[in-house]
């Protein structure tokens, strides 16, 4: 069919390249009537290929190659009030970087330069989840800090440039889909780090980040759902697996059996029960079902052991949790499994805090548990509160709590903090990695695929340098060792198997580890719970 002369409006100018133009109206926003019976590209790459001065074109969807009308961040700033905003690349588009929901980039004067890389933070800062949120956040911007501090600003491979990164912090707590648009579509982001929930991460990947060739680089996502996903590169995640956080919930159901039977003279023939809930979404259904074929009482498997195993599975959106907290106190368990996240406190334990045989319980929660919530919740029940979640209270994690303190008011860092902070490092070294192509989401694949195999580098500030010269290298690698754990990618996956700790609450109210922790290598349970109380 042939194609047709027709009027078009377009931010700028047109690049000729031979095509006849007829330009109206002001310098802006131009009504612009194209010659479109030969197509000028296909992709963006094609326009590029024209030559240098098609270096910022973008192919459209009339098949044209299209040029912006900004050169300078600071002149798009000025366009929209002073907000900060961007130059776009490719294309030459301002583009305004804060919204509502995305109301924070740090460090905001990295933006006076033109070619800072603007990466993503994606997670809950308000909200009934802000505690997951938050303290990951904090865990960004400690590693920015840092990496300001000792480098100001990342090499560029082949000359002696540095590049600055700026991240846009933008919160999801309301309609994550609209932060995931705004970034991998309009911002045009390489790389976001989160989000913090499964759920979320496979639907925005799966319908955003994916097809925009965004990449998603999560600190807290566990679904075994994700290993599998089929996202071309596109979506890596710090923490391991729920497969592996399910083998010590399973083992510590095994110990608190034969402790419970020891304390309260329950006979080896007299049956325990166990109540599980469930958060019914990709973590909680992916967790609880790996715990489940795993968990053995009463020498039997969790699912054949009859009327003695309670399982509750709720919807994401379930507020009220009477009729759940009453079954389980009707069902009278032993212990009780609490899988899913801030509702397991607020809702689920605080209810069942209430029961008069609330201390004659274990309660065993899962890493979404581990919030400031539980703290103020647990009172007189702390001895009897456990949990899983991956990482480990190591020297490297205890080298980092004293910066993350320091940094943030004496604040310990909250659950995810150093996921957060390691996915932060890895996004950097990776821009280094390939800092001789434009930034994009195949781009950080490549150069996320180049954190293992390498020389040895320790997680924080003092080897930056170090990981520098190395990635700077002909096809150089390092072998990142993260503050959350050793992080042996398998690059294939986007993700890397981890020690999986045991914690408890110490007699001071604060979290700790039991001393009791899953070894990833060895894939046992190894230590005994000694420093809880």
């Amino acid at each position: 069919m042939p194609r047709t002369k027709r009027r078009i409006r377009w931010r700028g100018a047109i690049l000729a390249a031979g095509l006849g133009l007829a330009f109206g109206g002001a310098s802006s926003s131009c009504n612009l009537v194209v010659d479109t019976d030969v197509a000028q590209c296909e992709t963006t790459a094609d326009c590029v290929a024209k030559g240098a001065e098609f270096a910022d074109a973008v192919c459209t969807a009339d098949k044209v190659c299209a040029l912006g009308d900004c050169k300078t961040n600071q002149e798009c700033s000025a366009r929209f009030g002073g907000a900060p905003a961007i130059c776009r690349r490719p294309g030459r588009i301002c583009v305004q970087l804060t919204t509502p929901e995305c109301a924070e980039v740090v460090p905001a004067a990295a933006l006076a330069e033109d070619d800072t890389v603007v990466i993503g933070f994606i997670g809950p800062l308000t909200g009934p989840d802000i505690s997951s949120g938050t303290p990951a956040w904090q865990g960004v911007q400690l590693a920015i800090n840092e990496l300001e501090q000792t480098a100001v600003g990342i090499p560029v491979k082949g000359t002696t440039e540095r590049r600055r990164i700026a991240v846009l912090a933008c919160d999801d707590s309301a309609d994550p889909s609209k932060v995931a648009r705004h970034l991998a579509q309009e911002v045009r982001v390489p790389l976001s780090i989160g989000p913090a929930f499964s759920s979320v991460t496979l639907e925005i990947a799966t319908k955003i980040t994916i097809p925009a060739g965004s990449l998603l680089l999560s600190y807290s996502a566990t679904s075994p759902a994700i290993t599998d996903l089929g996202d071309n590169g596109l979506v890596w995640r710090i923490p391991p697996s729920d497969a592996l956080q399910a083998i010590p919930m399973a083992a510590l159901v095994s110990e608190f059996e034969k402790q419970i039977r020891i304390d309260q003279a329950i006979a080896n023939g007299t049956p325990i029960k166990v109540a599980m809930t469930v958060l019914g979404d990709a973590y909680g259904t992916g967790l609880a079902n790996a715990a489940s074929a795993l968990i053995k009482f009463n020498g039997l498997p969790a699912n054949g052991n009859g009327d003695n195993f309670l399982r509750i599975d709720y919807k994401p959106d379930t507020t009220d949790f009477v009729t759940t907290v009453e079954a389980i106190a009707a069902h009278a368990p032993q212990i009780v499994l609490l899988v899913g996240t801030t509702e397991t406190v607020t809702g689920l334990f605080a209810g069942l805090k209430q029961d008069p045989a609330a201390d004659k319980r274990v309660y065993l929660f899962s890493d979404g548990g581990k919030i400031q919530q539980l703290l103020d919740t647990a009172g007189t029940l702390r001895p009897n509160v456990f949990g899983t979640a991956p990482g480990r209270e190591t020297p490297q994690y205890q080298a980092f709590k004293g910066r993350f303190k320091a940094f943030n008011a004496n604040q310990d860092p909250g659950t995810y903090a150093e996921h957060a902070y390691d996915a932060t490092y890895l996004a950097a070294y990776a821009l280094v990695a390939t800092s001789e192509q434009s930034p994009t989401g195949a781009a950080m694949n490549q150069g996320l695929s180049r954190s293992v195999g390498g020389a040895k580098i320790p997680a924080g500030p003092s080897e930056v340098n170090a990981a520098f010269s190395a990635l700077l290298e002909p096809d150089g690698k390092i072998d990142y060792d993260g503050v959350s754990g050793p992080l042996d990618f398998d690059v294939t996956k986007g993700e890397a198997p981890a020690d999986v700790d045991v914690w408890c609450i110490d007699a001071t109210g604060k979290f700790t580890s039991s001393g009791q922790f899953f070894n990833s290598i060895t894939n046992t349970v190894e230590g005994a719970r000694t420093k809880c109380n």
